[in-house]
């Protein structure tokens, strides 16, 4: 699957009270992330109807890059950490070049 570029939208919602702790907790994660070898972008968005509401814009430069990110050590402790504050998922999406 190499050599095809990857762009991932992934939704979540904290509970409430809870968005400056999420924003925190994601600010290493971020950094981490944007020097990963094939990561082309990687931004939190907030929703500015409701501050608890986020949006991972993720962007790759192949399969291997995405796979690779996912594996990484720091985002195990990361979902552990979302997962305590997360209310629901508002969606995943992965989509390749054409």
């Amino acid at each position: 699957m190499g050599g095809r570029g990857i762009v991932v939208w992934a939704g979540l919602r904290v509970r409430d009270g809870l968005a400056e702790e999420f924003k925190k907790c994601a600010e290493p994660i971020i950094k981490a992330t944007r020097s990963e070898k094939g990561c082309v972008k990687y931004d939190l968005l907030q929703d500015a109807g409701d501050e608890c509401s986020f949006y991972f814009f993720e962007e790759y430069s192949d399969e291997s890059a995405y796979k690779s990110h996912r594996e990484m050590p720091y985002m195990n402790a990361f979902r552990q950490k979302r997962g305590e504050m997360l209310d629901r998922y508002l969606g995943l999406r992965v989509l390749r070049d054409a």
